[in-house]
């Protein structure tokens, strides 16, 4: 229930932490109380107790040349079927959620093409779904969707549907994007101007992650204009109903009631 200029509960700080300076992304498995935080530079996933604080070390660091592991900026965890997805632009490489070490990947998606262009990804564990925002040229010009395959896909597999189009008005991505319960795609985004015209098109949309083509979101958060500048991260309230996006331009963390898509 934290509001205005509210000072942090805990702080997750310091050399012992292995945190680094780039960290685009953040991961809490609520079934086993843990985080989860994937650091670029040293090309490692690190897993920490849910209630760390201070200078703590991790719990566990998957690192090292078996893990295929290269510039991880994002992750999704499945706390269900105890698993880690990692996109790693051109590969998703999927690791146990205990793993510890040099650890290999379970099992490696590349897609149809060998070459999915994702960085980003949401797993929805009661459908046996994995959604991947995409980035492609089309026709000289940066065209972006959701692409949605079964959750164990491997190797060159094909994606079920994709989402995307002018009415879908999937675009550049804000950040990490989550799945709710009821299977909606909930993520931010800030629209095809980049990012420093991102205050003219940032939104929170809303898709069922059983759509497919150019269908428009179901729901918006924002819009044009609106009170959103440069979004960022989007995580779901589920106990409250509500959403929570952060946004890099307003250096906030903004809460949003939507109780439609729960």
């Amino acid at each position: 229930m934290a509001d205005g200029g509210a000072n942090p509960v805990r702080k997750l700080e310091g050399q012992a932490t292995l945190l680094g300076r780039t960290m685009h992304a953040i991961a809490y498995d609520e079934v086993h109380d843990e985080i989860f935080v994937p650091i670029p530079l040293p090309q490692a996933i690190l897993a920490f107790r849910g209630g760390a604080d201070g200078e703590e070390v991790p719990l566990r660091v998957i690192q090292g040349s078996q893990t295929q592991l290269t510039d991880p900026q994002r992750l999704a965890i499945d706390p269900v079927h105890n698993e880690i997805f990692v996109p790693i632009r051109t590969k998703v490489l999927v690791f146990p959620r205990n793993g510890n070490g040099n650890v290999a990947p379970l099992r490696v998606l590349e897609g149809p093409d060998g070459n999915l262009r994702s960085n980003a990804l949401a797993v929805d564990p009661i459908r046996n779904l994995i959604v991947l925002h995409s980035e492609r040229e089309v026709n000289g010009r940066p065209h972006w969707e959701f692409v949605i395959f079964e959750r164990t896909a491997q190797g060159r597999a094909r994606p079920l549907r994709v989402i995307g189009g002018p009415k879908s008005m999937v675009s550049d991505l804000g950040g990490p994007f989550v799945i709710s319960p009821t299977g909606k795609i909930v993520a931010s985004m800030n629209g095809n101007l980049g990012e420093e015209l991102a205050t003219q098109e940032s939104f929170v949309g809303v898709w069922d992650i059983q759509a497919n083509g150019d269908v428009p979101p179901e729901y918006t958060v924002g819009g044009p204009n609106g009170i959103l500048q440069m979004v960022r991260g989007v995580t779901l309230n589920t106990k409250h109903k509500e959403i929570i996006v952060t946004d890099k331009r307003m250096n906030a963390v903004l809460t949003f009631s939507l109780p439609e898509i729960f």
